[in-house]
């Protein structure tokens, strides 16, 4: 008897510790910039950098930007007019947000390799009716005007994932763009 209540105890005491290493908090800090001009403008990054970040972040949107079987749907999630026709390299047609901006993490301050910019780059998307942002992968990155942009460390370590075309039935069992993050998930 005394044994089976010592192996409770070990497995909740595990339990607590595993509990206790998880954050909700985002740790990875970064700036969002709309256009290259606007980065240029900035001192975060070097002038070169600016350029190709933002060339990479269009690039993996075409990859990874949410996508939705038709303009409505898409409406729904991100706003009006908020959406675009698109086309995929397998020609599938869908339509997709338009990025609210780039998510260029810290790591950039320094960066020289067209990899560190490929992987410290996430196109950000708001969420219709609120004013918070998050990566195609669902990695909360901030809310508009709060001047503060931070994210997970997953969200630019983890490669984005190509886009599968969302249906009506995918979005409601999803919950919406975002719900994900909002809810404490951190990433997909």
């Amino acid at each position: 008897m005394k044994r089976s209540k010592s192996i409770k105890l070990m497995v909740m005491a595990t339990t607590t510790v595993t509990i206790a290493g998880c954050s909700d908090e985002p740790t990875l800090d970064g700036k969002v910039y709309k256009t290259e001009a606007e980065c240029v403008a900035d001192s975060y990054v070097p002038d070169e950098v600016c350029v190709e970040a933002i060339t990479a972040g269009k690039a993996i949107h075409k990859v990874s930007g949410p996508r939705y079987e038709n303009v409505q749907l898409c409406n729904e999630q991100h706003g009006n007019n908020a959406c675009a026709y698109d086309t995929a390299s397998d020609g599938t047609s869908y339509y997709t947000p338009f990025p609210a901006g780039y998510f260029l993490a810290g790591a950039l301050t320094g960066a020289v390799t067209n990899q560190l910019i490929q992987s410290n780059v996430r196109p950000i998307y708001s969420e219709r009716g609120s004013t918070r942002y998050y990566t195609s992968g669902g990695y909360y990155v901030g809310s508009y005007g709060g001047g503060s942009w931070r994210t997970y460390d997953d969200a630019v370590k983890t490669p984005p994932k190509p886009a599968q075309v969302q249906t009506r039935t995918s979005v409601a069992s999803r919950g919406g763009f975002g719900s994900r993050s909002s809810s404490g998930f951190r990433g997909g």
